[in-house]
């Protein structure tokens, strides 16, 4: 027999529903008004998140192989078999997936077209999506004049969502002296922009640098692998707390590298190419006093191109000098194939995120 809200312990009901995926969830809005506040309460929202972190999924964007289209699916099991294609949940206004770059953190993601620098946050659970405004009143300069650097995460301590945005102009024939690189800092609490002032970031502007495709956000603070020109690579870290920049030290300053989420810290994946048929990887852990500390070094495994991180029982994804996206067992050294191989020249559109779903409300008020 059904039993009514009255039958159920407040606490026990609770625990029952913060299990239950965000897609149930929505649908039991409609159940009670009292369940209906507690899918909107932070605290809730908050711990359907760390559980839904439990069972993290994975969402892959690449070139495929196969019918030559950009994909961007995301698997519902950790066994990587069952996934959801979500190019039909795109918001209708981004036609072109090749020239975006994607941030994904706590089960949202941030999305920038290259072409008209038009930003917008995403959630795929809930299917809800904001395009933000501009960042600056005068926008006349976008696309190929700039390269546009993104940022995304989770202020811990606001519980607000922030993207960082980073413009360098370059010089261009008709543009007699480009404009100064431009910073700013988005809070979708406010659904505004603060341009950074000229002395907050004026150490990055005496900087001439290239930033890689590949950052993360950990515990509230976003890295980048730069590359200063001439000189060694370094981490720049933002911390979304304070809105404060620090340039510290990489542990390979000699090469770059990928930065990935690992266990509430941030790795640091190197690959060391001594020659074409020999690649190991250093994996670097930052410890809570800013220094790395090597976690392990994985030899060179034939045919193997690139690694993306960990993914769940010490199995570690890479790419094969055929393009093929595999699994690999370090312990075991046997490879699973995964069905998904890159387009010949594609190899710089693969992206590999874990992804867990979001309460998170996306659309205005």
């Amino acid at each position: 027999m059904a039993m009514s809200n009255g039958d159920w312990p407040a606490d026990m009901l609770t625990e029952i529903l913060l299990k239950l995926p965000v897609k149930s969830i929505l649908r039991f809005k409609c159940v009670a008004k009292t369940w209906c506040d507690l899918f909107q309460n932070p605290s809730f929202v908050s711990q359907h998140l760390s559980i839904s972190k439990k069972n993290k999924r994975l969402l892959l964007y690449y070139h495929d192989d196969n019918n030559d289209n950009i994909l961007m699916r995301l698997f519902v099991d950790q066994n990587l078999v069952s996934y959801h294609d979500l190019h039909q949940q795109l918001p209708s206004h981004i036609a072109d997936l090749y020239v975006f770059e994607l941030r994904v953190d706590n089960g949202l993601i941030c999305l920038c077209d290259e072409v008209n620098c038009r930003i917008t946050l995403w959630n795929p659970a809930t299917r809800e999506f904001r395009i933000l405004p501009d960042c600056y009143p005068d926008m006349s300069l976008k696309g190929n004049s700039s390269t546009d650097i993104l940022g995304f995460g989770l202020d811990p301590l606001s519980n607000d969502y922030k993207v960082i945005y980073m413009a360098y102009y370059l010089m261009l024939e008709d543009i007699v002296r480009p404009p100064p690189p431009r910073y700013a800092v988005y809070r979708m609490s406010t659904d505004s922009w603060r341009v950074l002032k000229k002395e907050d970031v004026q150490f990055l502007q005496d900087l001439s640098f290239c930033c890689g495709n590949d950052n993360a956000c950990v515990n509230g603070v976003c890295y980048w692998d730069i590359s200063k020109f001439g000189s060694d690579s370094k981490i720049l870290a933002f911390y979304l707390s304070t809105e404060v920049f620090q340039l510290m030290e990489s542990p390979c300053p000699k090469s770059s590298g990928k930065l990935l989420p690992l266990h509430d810290r941030i790795s640091f994946w190197d690959t060391e190419m001594r020659d074409k048929s020999d690649k190991s990887n250093e994996v670097w852990v930052l410890n809570e006093d800013g220094q790395w500390t090597k976690l392990l070094k994985i030899e060179p495994i034939l045919d193997v191109e690139r690694m993306f991180g960990f993914w769940i029982n010490g199995k570690v994804f890479v790419e094969s000098g055929r393009g093929q996206l595999l699994l690999y067992d370090l312990e075991n050294e046997e490879f699973s194939e995964l069905g998904i191989k890159v387009q010949e020249g594609g190899e710089d559109l693969l992206r590999v995120h874990s992804y867990e779903e979001s309460l998170v409300v996306i659309e205005r008020v």
